[in-house]
């Protein structure tokens, strides 16, 4: 069984295509789903499950 990769950001955004802060509006409206983990500064750095990058892309599959 694999674990499941902590992706911060800019890594999130490579998988994704997508530019670091388009990531960054995607958790904080909840429609991808990651960690706020604490930092002494900036209020805490976003870590993205691989798992969770495969929901969202999942769950946005139109058929054209």
């Amino acid at each position: 069984m694999s674990k499941d990769q902590l992706l911060d950001v800019n890594e999130a955004a490579e998988r994704l295509r997508s530019h670091p802060e388009t990531v960054r509006r995607l958790l904080r409206r909840g429609e991808l789903i990651g960690l706020k983990m604490p930092s002494p500064n900036r209020g805490g750095k976003w870590k993205i499950r691989e798992s969770s990058i495969e929901l969202f892309l999942n769950g946005n599959q139109y058929e054209a």
